[in-house]
Order: structure tokens, then C-alpha cells, then sequence
């Protein structure tokens, strides 16, 4: 188990469009760690080179997961360094690996510290008009069209749902919540946020789809609205 006070692992939000909205803090810990830990080498180059900052990239991703994992962790406790944990954009592990580069620290007693930042998931919603008390966050839906019609079945109703996708799959996406949730399903799409583009479409999911017909491919969170559950009430003669 380690003991040292040095080795610790940040995990570090990064914008996920404008490059101003970086934190101070973000900065400051980039430019301190012994390496950085990114899920593509083209990104995080592009990235730190951004903000004038140079330091050694290891690769963690969804290829490499596994061993990777056990490298890095090994790295931190033999070499006692500092590592930073980023993601292609926004606040880390939501749908990124990494996790169990994390689990594995809190393990081994190193210590993990957040720096929090820019999300795209809280930057939908303020910019929503959604009442923000309850919401589940429900990440990408299958990339397999069987699978998706079955988790779109299961949905459950009663919680404002956020979703991701890859930009290019959104048309594909509305068609199928159209057949599963129907074409009155309110919804709320958040296009390239933070952006010059940055724009917000509200609607039901015919609208949604009519309003996105020819819209460039870009980033987005989509939320579908809970139902609006009307009590009936039964009056005795």
C-alpha cells in the first residue's frame, strides 16, 4: 500500500468547446503533474498545446483499458509521481474510461483529487428551462439498433432524461424515440454548447426532427422530458 504524500491522481474537467473556459485551477495542476493521462494522443497534444503546456501523454482508453490501467497504477506507486486525468472534452468519466484507474487509487491509498470544470451535461440543462430538482443521467444508448429500441422500451418516465450520441447518429436517434416514446414526446436538444453555434431546440420529437433536418453535424446532449402524469379524478353521483 502507499504511503507517500506526493502520488496523487487528478482528475481534471476540460472545456468542451470554448477554450476559455479552462479553469485557473485546471491550468495550475496541468502544469504541475509529472504526466497527463489522455484518451487520444492527437487530442490532448491539440489540447495542451492550446495553453502553452508540455508534458509526457499516456494513453487510457477503451482499447488499452485493462492493462493500461495496471501500468499507470504501478507508474504512480513505484515512481511516486503526479498524474492529471483528462478526457477528449468536458468532466471525466461520464462514458470515458477511467474508472477503474480511479477505484484502483483509492485501493492502493493514493490520493484522488477532482477539479471540477466544464460539463456538458449541467450546461444543458442550465441552459434548458428544465426544472433541475430531479433528472437522470442515462449516457449513450447502444450503437446497435436492436438494443436501442430495447433500452428506449425500458425508459422509465417519471425523471428528466439526459442522453449523448455521436453527432453523426442524431437523425437516427430521434427516428427511433419517435417509433418507441411517440411524436409527442417533449424534448430539449442542445447543439455545440459553448460555441459560437451554441443553440438550444425545444419540441416534441416530430418537431425535434423537422428542426434538425439539415443542421450540421456537431456535438449535442439531447433531454427528453418526463410525462406529465395528470391524477384523474373520480367524482361519486
Amino acid at each position: 500500500m502507499s504511503t507517500s504524500s506526493k502520488n496523487k491522481l487528478f482528475v481534471v474537467a476540460t472545456p468542451i468547446g470554448n477554450p476559455d473556459d479552462i479553469t485557473l485551477r485546471a491550468l495550475y495542476v496541468l502544469k504541475q503533474v509529472d504526466f497527463i493521462i489522455c484518451e487520444e494522443y492527437k487530442v490532448g497534444r491539440r489540447l495542451l498545446k492550446s495553453y502553452n503546456i508540455k508534458k509526457p501523454l499516456e494513453l487510457l482508453n477503451e482499447h488499452n483499458e485493462k492493462e493500461q490501467t495496471q501500468s499507470l497504477l504501478m507508474r504512480l506507486i513505484e515512481s511516486n509521481e503526479t498524474a492529471a486525468l483528462i478526457s477528449d472534452a468536458g468532466t471525466p468519466l461520464f462514458a470515458d474510461p477511467g474508472n477503474n484507474l480511479v477505484k484502483k487509487c483509492h485501493e492502493y491509498n493514493i490520493r484522488v483529487i477532482p477539479v471540477p470544470g466544464a460539463s456538458s451535461l449541467l450546461a444543458a440543462l442550465m441552459g434548458s428551462g428544465l426544472k433541475m430538482d430531479k433528472f437522470l443521467y442515462y449516457g449513450f444508448l447502444p450503437a446497435n439498433k436492436d438494443n436501442r429500441i430495447k433500452e428506449l422500451k425500458r425508459m422509465p418516465e417519471n425523471f428528466d432524461i439526459i442522453l449523448l450520441e455521436t453527432p453523426y447518429r442524431l437523425k437516427q436517434l430521434l427516428r427511433d424515440m419517435v417509433k418507441i416514446l411517440g411524436e409527442k414526446r417533449k424534448v430539449v436538444l442542445a447543439y455545440k454548447l459553448t460555441l459560437p453555434e451554441e443553440k438550444f431546440f425545444h419540441g416534441n420529437l416530430k418537431e425535434l426532427t423537422i428542426m434538425t433536418e439539415d443542421l450540421p453535424k456537431g456535438e449535442f446532449v439531447l433531454i427528453l422530458e418526463k410525462r406529465n402524469f395528470h391524477k384523474r379524478t373520480k367524482y361519486r353521483k
